[in-house]
């Protein structure tokens, strides 16, 4: 027998730069969680809906414990037309020689 649905849910993929991924990987590992329940755990809290954040596998004081800079506080998510974000040009963007350094 499976494990119970977690009821509906959306699918989102996130790719963050190397050095963001091994932080997340870490924090996933230590409390027990697969890196998306990570991630929706730590948007659910910043968001302002704890109620749907996936728990850690061991306890939730161990999130305490993590190194974790805060977002700045949110208190209205406003949407926003893909179209208005402005996306840097492949001239702006830093080469591998910059990240490197």
């Amino acid at each position: 027998m499976g494990r119970p649905s977690k009821g509906e849910r959306d699918q989102i993929t996130a790719k963050p730069a190397k050095p963001l991924g091994m932080v997340i990987r870490a924090n996933a590992d230590l409390l027990h969680m697969s890196y998306g329940d990570y991630l929706v755990h730590l948007a659910a809290h910043q968001l302002g809906m704890p109620e749907l954040a996936p728990q850690p596998g061991v306890t939730g004081d161990m999130l305490e414990e993590l190194l974790v800079e805060p977002f700045p506080q949110v208190d209205q998510v406003a949407p926003v037309s893909p179209l208005a974000l402005v996306r840097p040009s492949s001239r702006e963007l830093p080469t591998q020689t910059q990240i490197a350094s």
